[in-house]
């Protein structure tokens, strides 16, 4: 991402210009296009994340609820920076990933076959499936992937609603609208298989901390899910820090920009409503063709 500064002299932002506050949604729409034509390359790939309240970490599901127990804390992300940044708490959540993955389950025999005809990848597959259906996980849910799309609206869908039981509702409070250059952060794409990665990620090198940036997961070969919001997966490699925090040292290290947290005002989901609703963009639309209950699921 080229270096690039608000587009309206009246959006706030932070310091660093890695997070930018839109004075509307008006405005907010212009700052967005802004960022998205900052993008690096030839055939850029930005990348979006949308998230109901401004103030959540990019960390996974699986690390925010082993904090939570582990820790006996409401909000994972009051977590001292003392105890998460140290290693030996990046090893324990390790050990305990890999509980989960290998031990507690694995890919069922229906997904191990399904790779024997159509190259599918099993345990893309079986995490994917834990993303979109939780109620089918077991007692130490999530995975270590955080979901993104190609899809601008489709962020902004879920910076704008929030889950309520089974259903959403708009989320009163700020919003955040993440923007990733993918491409300004060289070949972070996986081109092995997930369980060939997770074999890869099972030694003493990973355990301390090495080579644990963070990867885009997207194979060509998948089985059809919720096709209208356009996913895309990062895994979050190292438990000390979210996507955030990593990207900002590689931003540091560099000297260059990777991404932009644009902040949704509160103030402005109403408006943010009514043009998803122009874009027939709704619960219908989002989770359309939705064929993860009939994919291969784990033992």
């Amino acid at each position: 991402m080229r270096s690039v500064l608000p587009k309206l002299s009246n959006t706030a932002h932070s310091p660093d210009f890695r997070e930018w506050r839109p004075s509307s949604f008006e405005a907010f729409l212009p700052e967005l296009d802004h960022i998205i034509d900052s993008c690096e390359g030839e055939d850029p790939l930005p990348l979006f994340r949308g998230q109901s309240d401004s103030s959540w970490f990019l960390d996974s599901k699986f690390l925010r609820f082993s904090i939570q127990n582990i820790f006996k804390l409401p909000n994972h992300y009051k977590l001292p920076e003392k105890i998460r940044q140290d290693i030996r708490f990046h090893k324990v959540i390790t050990h305990l990933f890999f509980l989960k993955f290998g031990v507690i389950g694995n890919p069922s025999q229906e997904a191990i076959e399904a790779e024997m005809v159509h190259d599918i990848d099993p345990w893309f597959e079986w995490l994917k499936n834990l993303q979109q259906y939780p109620e089918n996980d077991c007692i130490i849910p999530g995975t270590f992937f955080l979901d993104w799309t190609f899809s601008k609206d489709i962020a902004l869908y879920f910076a704008t609603y929030v889950v309520k039981g089974r259903s959403f509702t708009v989320h009163s409070g700020d919003g955040a609208l993440w923007i990733f250059d993918a491409a300004s952060t060289g070949k972070i794409l996986q081109t092995k298989k997930l369980g060939e990665i997770l074999k890869m990620m099972d030694c003493d090198e990973f355990f301390n901390g090495k080579k644990t940036f963070p990867l885009l997961f997207h194979p060509k070969n998948q089985i059809l899910q919720a096709k209208n919001q356009d996913p895309i997966y990062i895994a979050q490699m190292d438990f000390r820090y979210d996507l955030a925090a990593i990207w900002a040292d590689y931003e540091n290290r560099q000297e260059k920009k990777v991404y932009v947290k644009l902040i949704l005002p509160g103030e402005a989901k109403l408006e943010a409503l009514n043009y998803l609703k122009a874009r027939n963009i709704d619960e219908n639309y989002v989770f359309q063709s939705d064929t993860f209950k009939n994919s291969p699921g784990s033992n």
